[in-house]
C-alpha cells in the first residue's frame, strides 16, 4: 500500500487488488510491467492469465524477476524461505510457458519476460 501513497494522483488511479482477480475489464490497458514481485504471487498461472485479460490488443506485458538459476538469487530464495516469506521463484523458462508467445531477455541477476497479445 505505500507505493501507491507515493502514485501522484494527478496521472494515477491507484488501485488495491488481488492479482488472481483483477478488477478491470478485459482489453483494458496497452502496458503492464511487474518488477520483482511475481515470485510472491500465490497463484502465479492465475495471475498471469489475468494480466493477459486485461491487456490490449497489441499491448505488451514485461515481467522482471530475479533469475533463480544466478547463485545470489539462490541465496535470497534461501533466506526468504527461512524468514518464513510465501516466495516461490519460477526458472525463467518456467515463466514464459505461463504465455502462448514470450521472448527471454537475460543480464546477469534479472530476467525480463516480454510478451505481446
Amino acid at each position: 500500500m505505500g507505493m501507491l501513497k507515493q502514485a501522484p494522483l494527478s496521472t494515477l488511479e491507484p488501485a488495491c487488488c488481488i492479482s488472481e482477480v483483477l478488477p478491470f475489464p478485459d482489453n483494458s490497458f496497452d502496458r503492464i510491467i511487474m518488477v520483482d514481485a511475481l515470485h510472491h504471487v500465490i497463484h502465479q498461472a492465475q495471475t498471469t492469465r489475468e494480466m493477459f485479460r486485461v491487456l490490449k490488443p497489441g499491448g505488451l506485458i514485461v515481467i522482471e524477476e530475479p533469475d533463480i538459476h544466478a547463485f545470489g538469487v539462490k541465496l535470497i530464495a534461501l533466506a526468504e524461505k527461512l524468514l518464513l516469506m510465501r516466495s516461490h521463484f519460477l526458472s525463467y523458462q518456467q515463466i514464459a510457458r505461463l504465455f502462448e508467445n514470450a521472448a527471454v531477455h537475460k543480464d546477469n541477476s534479472s530476467v525480463w519476460i516480454v510478451v505481446t497479445k
